[in-house]
């Protein structure tokens, strides 16, 4: 079984777990969630969007950080259940940020979280099914 179509939407990322074998989908997510809670930090980290664009200079023309405390981006990150991954955003204010200035996808999947995830989907679907 190959892993086919582009992995463009969350939806599509859904859609694809769920139509494989449960120890397979769970696998694949057991892989991802680390490495999809690395990229949002990194992304966040960087000073642009998940998807590369810059952030919008702040009122007094400086880069936004976006990181008074350090709360958010220490407590976003992705959780397995089961075959489902889950952001889990940990302050209130998280959804906000996800809006405004993009920390985490928002419907698509950024170019290289698609690959990532396929590369793991792949690797773990040879090792499992012939």
């Amino acid at each position: 079984m190959a892993l086919r179509g582009n992995l463009r939407t969350l939806k599509d990322l859904k859609s694809t777990l769920r139509r494989l074998p449960v120890t397979v989908a769970h696998d694949i997510a057991q892989r991802a969630a680390p490495d999809l809670t690395t990229r949002s930090q990194e992304a966040f980290d960087s000073g642009q969007t998940v998807y590369g664009a810059p952030r919008p200079r702040g009122v007094d023309g400086g880069a936004l950080t976006l990181s008074k405390s350090g709360q958010t981006r220490r407590e976003i990150h992705f959780r397995v259940t089961g075959t489902i991954i889950r952001c889990v955003l940990g302050t209130r204010w998280a959804k906000y940020l996800i809006g405004k200035y993009e920390i985490l996808p928002n419907g698509r999947i950024p170019e290289g979280w698609s690959t990532s995830l396929r590369t793991i989907a792949s690797e773990e679907i040879r090792k499992k099914l012939p």
